[in-house]
């Protein structure tokens, strides 16, 4: 990957803010971005085949939360302010 548009979806959608899979999709995967670097982010699912819409935006919404579940645990400041 070289960083340029299209060479992948989380590059697009996290440095070039392009309209990749839903806005609900992209939004989560920019939460999951702050709690995890790109390389770990790239074994979280398929990028380029990724199941339904519906099913994708439950699984990225269960991620955000595992991991902000996790930060709170370990007193880490949270993206957007502590729940």
């Amino acid at each position: 990957m070289n960083g340029k548009i299209g060479d992948h979806p989380i590059n697009d959608i996290c440095d070039h803010h392009l309209a990749v899979f839903s806005p609900k999709a992209d939004g989560l995967i920019r939460e999951i971005h702050e709690y995890l670097p790109r390389y770990r982010m790239w074994d979280l699912f398929d990028w380029f085949h990724p199941p339904a819409i519906e099913r994708f935006e439950r699984l990225l919404e269960a991620k955000r939360d595992e991991l902000k579940k996790d930060a709170s645990t370990r007193g880490w400041d949270l993206p957007g302010g502590a729940e």
